[in-house]
This record gives structure tokens, sequence and C-alpha cells, in this order.
């Protein structure tokens, strides 16, 4: 078939012709939607993140600072910026307990900290928080001054939970702990915020506890020496050492 009796026969058939045109037309809207797209990604990277907002209620963490470093070190192209860097830059900060990060365009980097909760200081040299988790912070940003606590590694959380035992018992009767230490052989022995030292031992130890908190009127009255330390470890009785003075067994 000839060119010339191809153009008859289109002419017989107009609905052909129609979904040609269709087709070709399709085709270019096709191909000039691709071209925009692109041209407009590639606009699009050059695109800045122009500002860092840091949500979190704080208390050592000195949230200007934190932004300021945020802002020098992510400030830059939206679609380069990796949350998971900026995350995990965040999660090595002192007090940051948890992070979460996400972009939101155009130009905004959304950053929300949790920060840490500290309730006690752990073997003079770390931080326990409110999980009982062992966290690395300058103990010199310390705001409120908090309990210490000392033990043997993996001990943390047992002498959390003892501590809060104690302290609980103590403060219904006035009385409030400074210290609790927990030794190799899981004896533990008690300071209170007088500096008044209990050695409640292994067994018992709520009892001896409660045992101290009825007797100590009477010890405190017997002599007018101040009270250094009390051992609560025996079955009948207990050992008093006043302030410059040896042990003495009392029944």
């Amino acid at each position: 078939m000839n060119l010339r009796q191809f153009y008859q026969q289109l002419n017989h058939r107009p609905g052909f012709v129609a979904g040609l045109l269709f087709f070709l037309l399709a085709l270019a809207l096709l191909a000039w939607a691709g071209v925009q797209v692109n041209n407009y990604l590639q606009s699009q990277q050059a695109s800045p993140i122009k500002q860092v907002r840091l949500y979190g209620d704080f208390q050592h963490i000195q949230a200007s600072k934190l932004q300021q470093r945020l802002q020098q070190e992510y400030v830059g192209n939206f679609f380069r910026v990796d949350v998971d860097q900026v995350q995990q830059f965040l999660q090595q900060q002192p007090w940051v307990y948890q992070v979460a990060v996400r972009k939101q365009w155009p130009d905004t980097l959304l950053v929300v900290v949790t920060e840490q909760q500290p309730v006690a200081v752990w073997n003079q040299q770390q931080l326990l928080n409110n999980k009982g988790q062992l966290f690395t912070a300058p103990l010199s940003e310390l705001i409120p001054v908090l309990p210490r606590l000392h033990g043997p590694e993996g001990s943390e959380q047992d002498a959390l939970t003892m501590f809060g035992h104690i302290q609980s018992l103590l403060q219904l009767h006035q009385f409030s702990a400074e210290q609790l230490w927990l030794n190799e052989r899981f004896s533990w022995r008690l300071q209170l915020q007088d500096g008044l030292a209990l050695k409640l031992g292994r067994q018992d130890t709520m009892k001896r506890l409660q045992r101290f908190i009825e007797l100590y009127p009477t010890m405190q009255n017997h002599r007018e020496q101040a009270l250094a330390e009390i051992d609560l470890r025996y079955d009948t009785g207990i050992a008093v050492r006043y302030a410059n003075t040896e042990p003495k067994r009392k029944a």
C-alpha cells in the first residue's frame, strides 16, 4: 500500500485519526510533565534549612547553646540533612534521654528532646535516672542535691529500689537518707542526712530500720554525745557508737 492509499484509508477512518492524535498529545504531555518535575527537583536540591526549632522541658540542658550547635552543624540543604545523624549527635550530648527529629517543609528542622531525670549519684561518678538506668553527665551541673548510692557493678536497680523503700519509711518519721551502700557481700549500710550511719546487714533490712526508728528517742536521750553509728545486725540488740567513743553494745 502506497502513501496515497494510506491517506485515503485514513479519510475513511476519522476515529482512528482522533485516537492517534490523542495518543501523541498524551505522550507530549507526559514528556513535558517529566521535564517540569525534573526541573523542580533540581531547583529544590538547593533548598536550605533556614531554622532549627528545639522543644523540650529543660532543667540541665542549656537550650540556647544546643540550638546554636544544631544551627552550625545541620542548617543546610533540606534534602541532604540526615535525620539519623542529627539524632545520633543529640544522643551523645549530656543530659539527653530521648530525641525525635523530623524535617518540616520547606525550611525547618524540628527537634524534640527529652531530658534525663536524675534521681541519684552512683559511685560518685555517674548518675541514675528515674528508670534506674546509668548515664554520664557533669556532676557539677546538678541542680538539686541528690542522694548518693554505692554498690557493685550491676546493682544499680537494686540499690535504687532499696533506697526508695528506706526513704519512704524514714520520711514518715521525720528522717531522711543521704547515702546508701551495698557491699560485695550484699550487706546494706545507710547514712542519714545528719551524718548518723546505720548498719543494716543483708536480711530483714526494713525490720531493722523500723527497730532503729522505735529506739532512736531512747538512744538520743541516753547520753549527751551525738550518735555516730548504730549497728542493727544483732538479733537481740544493737551496738551504738557515739561521737569520739568506742562502740558499745546495747541489750
